[in-house]
């Protein structure tokens, strides 16, 4: 029989029977590792295999066609996760590198099975600036969608522009708020159901998944910076969004619109920052990194 293992989506074998047993008592395999052979349909952990025991017992072993590397990745793949848009050079990893022993005979001769090297999913990949910068425009450009029935109809009624671009915060809105009450009711009506609508697909995928809309296209998400999991909906809602919301919002009815300098500050931190945290991200003790299933078992508030 021959036995193949992975680790990391990295392949490596065949190995007998014999010798699997012997790696899993001595530790050097273990039960969370992947493992095929002729018989099976997929890649599955070991544990899984022998019920949670330390040796391998096989019964009923038919023939069938092996399944790719690739077929481990897909399968350990999530909806909204990230994916790789570019492939990664594959290379061979030997038997020693993986599982810290020098590589027999039978090693030696082994087919070259050939897999990239994707990262851990336990492990932090900290998302670039450029892919948080497209998801907040993704989500800006979904808004200003949510909204334009009211922008169409408000151009419509010819605005004084002047009276919209100066004066105090308070005039501006005074003038806004009696052009919007020129407007047919059905505009106002549609305008709040697509604002609405898009408001709580935001605050659902934040809730259950750590990502905004723009996030679950880019393949980003917000974690917790120590543990790695979404953090508890306080901290998501109340400290990294709606806080953050409110400031923007109180920045922008500054004279000189300080809402675009915190944005600044925020993506140059980012790029400084060793962890790549804004100012946000640090009142939050978040991180924002690449999307991995494991990330969504939530943390629980000590």
């Amino acid at each position: 029989m021959k036995i193949y293992l992975a680790r990391n989506n990295v392949q490596a074998g065949p190995y007998t029977l014999d010798e699997l047993n012997v790696m899993l008592t001595t530790g050097s395999v273990v039960l969370d590792d992947l493992m095929w052979h002729s018989g099976m349909a997929n890649w599955q952990k070991i544990g899984e295999v022998t019920g949670g025991q330390l040796v391998y017992q096989p019964t009923h072993i038919p023939s069938v066609s092996e399944p790719t590397a690739t077929q481990i990745t897909q399968a350990q793949q999530g909806f909204g996760d990230n994916v790789e848009l570019k492939s990664e050079k594959s290379q061979r990893v030997s038997v020693a590198d993986l599982y810290g022993r020098k590589p027999s005979q039978t090693d030696a001769k082994a087919p070259t099975v050939q897999a990239s090297q994707p990262t851990s999913s336990d492990e932090l990949v900290y998302a670039s600036v450029g892919s948080r910068f497209l998801a907040l425009a993704i989500n800006m450009t979904l808004f200003i969608v949510a909204f334009m029935p009211f922008v169409s109809g408000l151009m419509k009624l010819n605005p004084d522009q002047q009276k919209m671009t100066t004066g105090t915060f308070e005039a501006r809105m005074a003038y806004a708020q009696t052009l919007a009450e020129q407007l047919p009711s059905q505009v106002t009506t549609m305008t709040l159901m697509l604002l609405g609508g898009f408001v709580l697909i935001q605050l659902l995928l934040i809730i259950m998944r750590g990502q905004s809309f723009g996030k679950l296209v880019t393949g980003i998400r917000a974690v917790d910076e120590t543990t790695g999991k979404v953090p508890p909906v306080g901290r998501l809602l109340g400290v990294r969004t709606i806080l953050l919301l409110v400031i923007y919002w109180l920045a922008s009815a500054m004279p000189f619109n300080i809402a675009f300098l915190l944005v600044g500050v925020h993506y140059f931190m980012a790029t400084t920052n060793p962890k790549k945290q804004g100012w946000h991200d640090r009142l939050a003790k978040t991180v924002v990194v690449k999307a991995q299933p494991s990330q969504l078992k939530k943390i629980k508030l000590k």
